[in-house]
């Protein structure tokens, strides 16, 4: 695969962050300098924009790296065995949901004949990039694997994820009202500040290793078996 194909991947994912940088920018620019009652607001829109980059870039950036390894035409038995995975998913799925021993045959037949296939899989099917809109570490987790990604960073940080804003942004996104800025505490709206722009902070920066993920993986060819447990 040429350089030409790297850049362009490094490209699509660096204008794919920056125009959510500028948006998250802006709005954290109207909470540092809100009060009371409208920083309360501006903090739950702020959650839930943020979620809303978080997950979208999870995906796109996912999307972005699985065309990447399609257009190489690497053979499957050349590749890591999750992405063997990823290939058969379908076929594995369809004989799940049969009971006929004909479906369950072409598994077996695809799992044990799978010299000199060539990777290739539909980004856009929930099935092979699914953030179950709802992109909680647990389903996080699953599409690092899938991707061949380490997950240690982001498990340390999963506390983020889950309670300061996945959990928050599902009780916005269901119409439940939340007192963001506690006025019982003194100093409530820089405290309330703070404290998003701790999750701020930390969201942006697992979502900049998610890109260093898939830049790292493709420019150095992760995503394949070492030579010596090539089939």
């Amino acid at each position: 695969m040429s350089t030409e194909h790297l850049e362009r991947l490094q490209d699509k994912l660096d204008k794919n962050l920056a125009w959510r940088k500028r948006e998250l920018t802006t709005l954290k620019s109207n909470i540092d300098v809100s009060e009371g009652t409208v920083l309360n607001t501006f903090i739950r829109v702020g959650i839930t924009i943020l979620y809303s980059h978080w997950e979208g870039f999870i995906k796109t950036g996912a999307r972005e790296y699985l065309n990447y390894l399609n257009f190489q035409e690497i053979e499957c038995q050349d590749m890591t065995d999750n992405f063997i995975t990823l290939f058969f998913k379908s076929t594995i799925v369809d004989a799940r949901e049969s009971n006929k021993s004909i479906a369950h045959h072409r598994v077996t037949q695809s799992l044990f004949n799978h010299s000199g296939k060539i990777f290739k899989v539909d980004v856009m099917k929930k099935l092979i990039v699914d953030t179950e809109a709802n992109l909680n570490y647990k389903v996080l987790e699953d599409i690092l694997f899938s991707l061949g990604f380490d997950k240690t960073k982001y498990e340390l940080k999963k506390n983020y994820i889950k309670d300061m804003m996945v959990d928050d942004r599902n009780k916005i996104a269901h119409g439940e009202y939340l007192e963001l800025v506690d006025n019982r505490l003194q100093d409530a709206d820089k405290k309330a500040k703070d404290q998003f722009e701790t999750l701020y902070k930390e969201i942006l920066d697992l979502i900049e290793h998610f890109k260093e993920q898939i830049m790292d993986a493709a420019s150095h060819k992760l995503y394949l078996k070492p030579p010596s447990v090539v089939e």
